[in-house]
């Protein structure tokens, strides 16, 4: 259950158990933008002290707000990286299995459950045709795999991150 609290903005989610506020988003979008930015940094920029942003900080990953934190690379720059959606129709029997399987690959980056004709979409990134190519085969050589579709992206022409504030 989730409660607007519209005098004060805050938002509080039972399953979470604690309030998020203004502070706090700006917090996260600032974070979201570069995880490593100083502490004294953040706190001028939303106008609180370094030791509440700290305190913020560690509230939010206590709560699993924050899960972590990660390097985003630019692919352009890296040598002859190949991405690539594929689409993967899965026999019933062998989805949890498979997804096991497929969950052990290097290059398959994220995997996402669809309704629809497809069981999954993967996100594939490999530094070369080649690796791409025997990534696919080995996901096809999966038993519980019935076929894929693979689209090679060409060109990102948007990568909007997710707006933190949808998540709240």
């Amino acid at each position: 259950m989730q409660l607007i609290d519209t005098m004060t903005k805050t938002i509080r989610t039972d399953q979470i158990g604690i309030k998020i506020t203004e502070k706090d988003r700006q917090l996260l979008e600032l974070l979201k933008i570069n995880a490593r930015e100083s502490n004294a940094s953040l706190a001028r920029k939303i106008g609180v002290s370094r030791t509440t942003v700290q305190e913020r900080i560690q509230r939010l990953e206590k709560a699993e707000i924050i899960q972590g934190y990660s390097v985003k690379i630019n692919p352009q720059k890296m040598h002859r990286n190949i991405e690539a959606i594929v689409m993967v129709l899965a026999e019933n029997k062998a989805l949890k299995a498979t997804f096991i399987a497929l969950e052990k690959m290097p290059y398959i980056q994220a995997i996402h459950s669809l309704s629809g004709e497809w069981d999954w979409s993967l996100f594939i990134s490999a530094p070369s045709l080649d690796e791409f190519h025997q990534c696919i085969t080995q996901i096809n050589e999966q038993p519980g795999i019935k076929s894929t579709v693979s689209h090679i992206i060409m060109k990102t022409r948007l990568d909007r991150n997710r707006d933190i504030r949808a998540s709240f």
